[in-house]
């Protein structure tokens, strides 16, 4: 297998590997060897917060294992997001860089890292309100580009014993907002909360620090995370999904819109 080329016209598809946005550089490698524009290829971009981008390795494993009728080639940022507002801000470029076929975001729970104030209360980084602004934004950013799809990852859970650097009642907030953006802008949704299992004990999905999923707690999560972006891509080919890709795809009658998979 072979990696990007260089000399190739920077229209294809995620041909760029270094490049600006903003005042930060951000260097992407390929993830994926063999990465190159065909019917049978799509490209995912992984954007994720600094806990995301440990599991990257372990994402692109899973995506190998797929059972999918196309080839998943992941490229991306190799610089971690720092939250859901610097996604929001730089959106727009990553899909004109990348054109991919499918974006996944695991960002937020950075956003909900709490700081003490003087009288002794702490409050999270950012408000639960300005975080559903960002998702909004992140979504109309994809759709105006006319040729990814977005999956939004909820937050892996975490457990209040033992640090108050994040509080769980914070993620399961953002995790409602996350699943209800989704619904109201037919977004699929990678529910990594159900990946972890607070109760399990053998092995346990939570390292003791109450924040870090455990070797058992990456491999569900990168097999969440592979699923959902498997999912976005073969929802794709729906004749519904194609009609709204700039003119592509015709109407199919008796073909009914898909149903987004959180409505039942």
């Amino acid at each position: 297998m072979t990696t990007h080329d260089a000399k190739t016209p920077a229209m294809s598809r995620g041909r760029d590997s270094d490049f600006n946005i903003g005042r930060r550089e951000i260097r992407s490698p390929p993830y994926t060897p063999g990465v190159s524009d065909g019917d049978d290829q799509r490209l995912v971009l992984l954007i994720s917060d600094p806990a995301g981008r440990d599991l990257r390795a372990a994402v692109v494993a899973a995506l190998d294992r797929m059972d999918v009728p196309f080839r998943m080639a992941v490229v991306g940022c190799d610089e971690p997001f720092p939250g859901l507002a610097d996604v929001a801000e730089r959106m727009g470029e990553l899909l004109r860089r990348f054109r991919p076929h499918a974006v996944h975001v695991s960002v937020g729970r950075t956003d909900l890292h709490r700081s003490l104030e003087a009288d002794g209360a702490s409050h999270p980084a950012r408000r639960i309100a300005d975080l559903r602004g960002d998702l909004h934004r992140i979504v109309d950013a994809v759709n105006q580009s006319g040729e990814s799809d977005l999956v939004l990852a909820t937050p892996v859970p975490v457990r209040d014993d033992g640090q108050d650097l994040i509080r769980a009642n914070d993620v399961d907030r953002l995790t409602v907002v996350i699943r209800e953006v989704g619904r109201g802008r037919d977004i699929l949704i990678d529910r990594c909360d159900l990946a972890i299992d607070l109760t399990e004990s053998r092995p346990p999905h939570l390292a003791s620090d109450g924040l870090t999923p455990s070797e058992a707690g990456r491999a569900r999560v990168a097999t969440s995370t592979a699923r959902a972006v498997a999912d976005a891509l073969l929802r794709a080919e729906h004749p519904w999904r194609r009609l709204g890709r700039r003119g592509t795809g015709r109407l199919l009658e008796g073909i009914p819109r898909p149903r987004h998979p959180e409505l039942g």
